[in-house]
């Protein structure tokens, strides 16, 4: 029987710092652009769940860069399950690798259901805020019509797809459990996924699901 190595990630904690090469061999690293990313993303609309893959793997490359890894690949397959699980928590409004849905109820049945021939394989989620909060204080300043605004006055935008990948991988590299699955030499593919949860405080959150195998 073939054993197959699987790894969650659920909670997210302090953060730590990073493992990384030199100086000059980290700094050779960039995040690769990716196209329409800057886009905000439109909760009253279909999310679209490739850009979103794309620019979450953009940013997990870049930290894998760093580390001195190799970049993990697009898999369609792993994109698919990671987005069903992440419209399913924001539609349950739970943070949980397990869920009700069919034939995808845990990390290990939604890695082999993608179709991919797999040896290891893990999880890692989270959610945030629609808006940019990060972790400064803010104000709201127009609370029907979603205005926030941070100490200095400035406004707080939503989230475009590639500042939502950015803060969420960070959180995730912020945390050990996360951290060790982006960093893992054992996974060579990546699949993302996002939902959208309106009923949350401050016009809502983001749920998103990553899974990994290798």
């Amino acid at each position: 029987m073939r054993t197959i190595l699987m790894r969650c990630a659920l909670a997210l904690t302090a953060a730590l710092p990073a493992a990384m090469l030199g100086t000059g061999a980290a700094e050779a690293c960039a995040r690769s652009p990716v196209a329409g990313a800057t886009a905000a993303v439109r909760a009253g609309e279909r999310l679209d769940q490739a850009l979103a893959d794309a620019a979450i793997r953009a940013e997990v490359n870049y930290h894998r860069c760093r580390a001195g890894l190799a970049p993990l690949k697009q898999a369609d397959g792993l994109r698919r399950v990671a987005s069903r699980h992440a419209l399913w928590m924001a539609k349950s409004r739970s943070l949980s690798h397990k869920s009700s849905t069919p034939g995808q109820s845990t990390t290990l049945a939604r890695i082999k259901s993608s179709g991919l021939k797999i040896r290891a394989g893990s999880e890692n989620i989270g959610y945030l805020g629609r808006f940019q909060f990060g972790n400064g204080a803010f104000r709201i300043t127009d609370a029907s019509g979603c205005g926030f605004a941070a100490a200095n006055g400035a406004a707080i935008p939503p989230h475009s797809y590639a500042s939502l990948a950015r803060s969420i991988v960070q959180l995730w590299m912020d945390s050990p459990a996360h951290r060790r699955n982006i960093l893992d030499r054992k996974v060579t593919r990546v699949g993302s996924g996002v939902g959208y949860d309106p009923r949350a405080p401050h016009c809502g959150n983001f749920y998103v699901a990553q899974d990994f195998a290798g």
